[in-house]
């Protein structure tokens, strides 16, 4: 357990090649570990800038993966040695059978975390060592509040092949839903206009991602129902 952060991805380093960063990747993580990981491809204008995250559910392509489960992280034996963490995937865009997935990692002299490991090239098929480099990006207040906080739910129902999970951590909010193979992500950020924004969404479901924001009237165990489907509040931290 530790503190809820927020993460972007710099670059990420599918050795021998170059470091490179063709999307838009964030990484929530709560308490107790419980994580949202999405990544949305970038798409670039004419003239060279980047067009804005979609938030109207698609295309779909732009989605490159997404995944969200628990993570669990081991801390080296050795002085100055690397964390080991792996990341449980309970849902999974790509796949109702995720892989192992994990890393060690390195604390950089700036702050920053360089995750060293192996896994499957996507476009080659090929088991590859990669490399990613992680930012910590802050969690800043909400509104009025005193003390941080964080939101964790879930939904989870056999009978209609429907799993989700919604991590809130300050002022970022994130969740993804699988119904069968259809996925959808959502993400928001609290706007310096005092109000919380929709700054990304691929897929047509409808998510819960609001109800974290009524943090007063939310408890331990609470169910929230929306569109026939069962949300759970499964973590709720506060923090200074």
């Amino acid at each position: 357990m530790g503190t809820p952060n927020a993460s972007i991805r710099k670059h990420i380093r599918r050795l021998p090649g170059e470091a490179t960063e063709p999307t838009s990747t964030l990484v929530l993580t709560s308490h107790e570990s419980w994580f949202v990981d999405v990544r949305i491809l970038a798409a670039t204008r004419e003239d060279g800038t980047r067009e804005p995250l979609p938030i109207d559910g698609g295309p779909m392509s732009r989605l490159e993966w997404a995944f969200a489960g628990k993570s669990y992280t081991t801390q080296s034996k050795v002085a100055g040695g690397p964390a080991h963490t792996v990341w449980c995937h309970g849902i999974d865009s790509q796949t109702s059978d995720p892989e192992r997935d994990e890393g060690d990692m390195y604390e950089q002299e700036d702050g920053d975390t360089l995750e060293c490991g192996q896994n499957v090239d996507a476009e080659t098929g090929e088991v590859k060592k990669y490399e990613e480099l992680w930012h910590d990006v802050g969690v800043q207040l909400v509104g009025q509040e005193k003390d941080h906080f964080s939101v964790v739910l879930k939904a989870d129902n056999q009978d209609h092949n429907t799993k989700g999970l919604i991590v809130c951590v300050g002022n970022w909010c994130q969740g993804i839903l699988k119904v069968g193979e259809d996925t959808t992500v959502e993400r928001w950020q609290w706007s310096q206009g005092e109000h919380w924004q929709l700054v990304a969404k691929l897929g047509q479901k409808s998510l819960v991602c609001a109800a974290t924001f009524a943090r007063p009237s939310l408890e331990l165990g609470k169910v929230i129902r929306h569109l026939d489907l069962d949300w759970k509040v499964i973590e709720l931290y506060l923090w200074k």
